[in-house]
């Protein structure tokens, strides 16, 4: 094998290692209060910023079948060169958090997200608007806040919410990524940037460990949660379509 591959595997195993360590209070805390929801028929939202666990955590054999991907957005389909020139200056942040206030105000009379559910936000940098705005509103609403973040990268970048809050301090448990700033983490001699940032993969594994800390929390109170098999088995999309429709009718 390649000597810097090894070397990389060496120094991701290492820093997986801390990870485990460095959450294991926070992770917890945040299984105590996803098994609490889903217990009382609430759900895990996971809106994320970042680059997998929307992906990772959703719809997977061995997820949870509670798991609720969130994506919302503005779109203006009304385009003109002219004004497009003449728009004159950037939005202030007030002007954008009003914009974004009104956009999050739209997302809860939707009413997916209700009080007591539990809203998982991941972000490497911690830093926008509408992410910290949500985190704001949704417990002020009730909901129970996760961040996926690195306080370490976040801390070094200043917030583009006007309050100057970063996510990490407009939540309820914070999981570390463990990214440093920047993110990437490894070095190769005759190279000047770093390669390979850690913030995805350390994401994974928090999530899926919170996950093994909710369903160990669910089992000792006596429940049974709804989790994926494998869609590609011979009989996949059956099992898929029984556990979907058992979760239905359960909540759990």
């Amino acid at each position: 094998m390649s000597v810097e591959i090894d070397r990389y595997g060496s120094e991701l195993q290492k820093k997986l290692a801390q990870l485990a360590e460095a959450n294991a209070e926070a992770l917890d805390q945040a299984a105590d209060l996803c098994a609490k929801a889903l217990a009382n028929k609430k759900i895990i939202h996971i809106y994320d910023t970042g680059h997998i666990i929307s992906h990772e955590l959703i719809t997977r054999t061995g997820g949870l079948v509670a798991y609720a991907h969130l994506s919302f957005d503005g779109h203006l389909d009304n385009r003109n060169l002219w004004r497009a020139n003449n728009l004159g200056e950037t939005p202030t942040p007030e002007q954008t958090l009003s914009s974004e206030r009104a956009l999050i105000n739209w997302l809860f009379g939707q009413r997916t997200l209700q009080a007591d559910d539990v809203l998982v936000i991941g972000s490497v940098s911690g830093v926008g608007i509408r992410l910290i705005e949500l985190a704001i509103q949704a417990r002020a609403r009730g909901l129970h806040i996760i961040a996926v973040t690195g306080p370490e990268f976040s801390r070094q970048i200043a917030s583009k919410h006007p309050s100057g809050k970063h996510l990490y301090d407009v939540a309820d448990v914070v999981l570390n990524n463990a990214a440093e700033y920047g993110d990437s983490f490894f070095s190769i001699p005759g190279i000047e940037k770093k390669l390979c940032p850690i913030s995805g993969i350390s994401a994974a594994v928090l999530m899926w460990s919170l996950t093994v800390g909710i369903v160990e929390r669910l089992v000792a109170m006596g429940l049974s949660p709804s989790i994926y098999e494998s869609v590609n088995q011979p009989n996949g999309p059956a099992l898929v379509m029984e556990i979907e429709r058992a979760y239905q009718e359960k909540g759990l």
